[in-house]
């Protein structure tokens, strides 16, 4: 019997390192590594085993989940039907390994004993950081090597940041996020605090060769862009031809307050200038400021009167 011939993958052009990632879920954010991977991911060949689609230096970040009210999801998890485990499978055997391998490489009892060592620090403004050998993961012997896990309160939240020095993206991420997750969920509840943002330092994410076409299918499923707008805390923008230059501002959001203001005689300077010096903007935002600087060059050039979309 013939073994399937592995798909090629249709790639792009990129530079190799440092992806920024924003999603709310682990789910979506799986999503988005199995997209990254496939369409810009450097191919090796190891000397031993698949082909490989590898990703450098990718982080994710996992914002707060908001209820439609704008309050907070109170620690609230979700299980994405396309992920290849169910709630029941992550709490009777992910998550039991992977606290039994995290509480006995810090030899106490559980992990409630571990939010004790740590709460004293955070309490008090300081950032509480719990080094992990390679072997502790949710998803079985020899795979994540987890690095550290750290956390840092901010007013009434708690922050976490994980670094992950490698990681199969197809098998490991959604069972590790998840666990990793979980624990800053379990410890802001021992602290009385809101969960904070969730950000992830992958420095060497891997997909086979043998599960581009699964992820590819996966995608073509579940990977529906555009997501809907997000307002971006950092303010709005308002472009505008002024005698000839193109002028944009950042306001606060009730447009009390002018952030930041600069003029170019060339709109794509300007958009150049904001994204390099505003690394903070939202995606979305930043292809909107990329949209409407191309509709103000379009206006300026062919001396028509430009309204912002």
């Amino acid at each position: 019997m013939e073994e399937p011939m592995t798909p090629e993958r249709k790639t792009f052009l990129s530079r190799h390192t440092t992806f920024p990632i924003f999603s709310s879920d682990v789910g979506d954010a799986w999503l988005q590594l199995l997209n990254l991977a496939l369409k810009i991911g450097t191919e090796k060949s190891p000397p031993q085993g698949e082909r490989v689609a590898e990703v450098l230096a990718a982080v994710v970040t996992l914002q707060s989940p908001l209820l439609e009210d704008g309050e907070q999801a109170a620690n609230q998890e979700t299980f994405a039907d396309f992920l290849e485990f169910t709630r029941d499978e992550f709490e009777q055997i992910h998550f039991p390994h992977f606290e039994k391998k995290l509480t006995e490489h810090h030899r106490v009892s559980n992990l409630e004993a571990l939010y004790s060592r740590l709460e004293d620090r955070l309490k008090s403004g300081a950032s509480a950081l719990i080094p992990v050998p390679f072997e502790v993961s949710a998803a079985g012997e020899g795979s994540p090597g987890l690095i550290s896990i750290s956390f840092n309160t901010v007013g009434d939240r708690l922050f976490g940041s994980f670094v992950i020095h490698h990681l199969d993206i197809y098998t490991d991420w959604p069972l590790e996020a998840t666990a990793l997750v979980r624990i800053q969920c379990q410890l802001a509840a021992k602290l009385g605090l809101e969960v904070g943002s969730s950000t992830f330092f992958i420095q060497n994410g891997n997909l086979d060769a043998n599960r581009w076409r699964g992820a590819t299918e996966l995608l073509e499923t579940h990977f529906k862009r555009p997501l809907p707008l997000h307002v971006d805390p950092s303010g709005v923008f308002l472009f505008g031809n002024d005698g000839g230059k193109a002028r944009a501002m950042l306001l606060n959001h009730d447009a009390s307050e002018i952030m930041w203001e600069e003029a170019f005689s060339d709109p794509e300077d300007l958009s150049w200038y904001i994204i390099d010096v505003m690394p903070w903007l939202l995606p979305q935002h930043m292809r909107y400021v990329g949209q409407e600087c191309a509709s103000l060059m379009r206006a300026m050039r062919e001396g028509e009167c430009y309204e912002q979309g």
